[in-house]
């Protein structure tokens, strides 16, 4: 075989050089994907500055998720306060409106009625400020205070309700915002689970 001129020798190196190169990208590529979807995979940052940590899968259904949370207005009011390890969080009733929200038909046992509410599941609220499985605290603008045990607010739809029968709900309903319980399982409907009907809600918190 002829051997090789000075010419065509470097050409093929310098072809031979290319090919690695160009072999090399995708891996560089891949690797950069890979760090991106790592890193925005860690759970959304709450108002205070900390990752939520995900939550199992719900046992019950949502009328729909969390949707873009709207900044306050200067006409409007924090009507909530979400405590936890960071700063308090606040919210108005738009902001709130924003979270995952649940609804459903129960019975107020104080009122004796039954209504259609709407409003975020605890659970929701508990990720948010970052104390989920924790047992908690709803403080009323009355000065009562009542526990909600982890396993009841992360297996049913305990809300913080905001709406019945589709408007705000009055002062004279127990809102603003009241916590609502759904109808099963019956445990609820008992005297141990009566204070956990907490009217005038304006706080939730861990239990320390």
């Amino acid at each position: 075989m002829a051997p090789l001129n000075p010419a065509s020798w470097h050409r093929r190196v310098r072809l031979s050089v290319l090919l690695s190169l160009i072999a090399l990208i995708p891996l560089s590529s891949g690797s950069a994907t890979q760090n991106a979807v790592t890193s925005t995979t860690k759970g959304p940052v709450n108002r205070a500055g900390g990752r939520v940590p995900p939550l199992p899968p719900s046992p019950f259904t949502y009328l729909h998720g969390a949707r873009p949370l709207p900044a306050a207005r200067p006409d409007e009011r924090v009507i909530f306060q979400l405590d936890g390890p960071g700063a308090p969080q606040t919210f108005t009733l738009r902001q709130l409106q924003a979270l995952p929200t649940v609804r459903y038909t129960t019975l107020q046992p104080q009122l004796k009625q039954e209504a259609v509410y709407e409003g975020v599941p605890l659970r929701d609220l508990a990720a948010l400020g970052g104390f989920a499985g924790r047992d908690v605290r709803v403080y009323a603008s009355n000065g009562f205070v009542a526990t909600i045990l982890a396993h009841d607010y992360l297996n049913e739809p305990v809300m913080l309700a905001y709406r019945v029968g589709g408007q705000p709900i009055p002062v004279l309903q127990k809102g603003p915002l009241t916590v609502v319980l759904p109808r099963r399982p019956a445990r609820f409907f008992t005297p141990a689970y009566s204070a956990a009907w907490v009217w005038f809600a304006v706080r939730l918190g861990p239990v320390p």
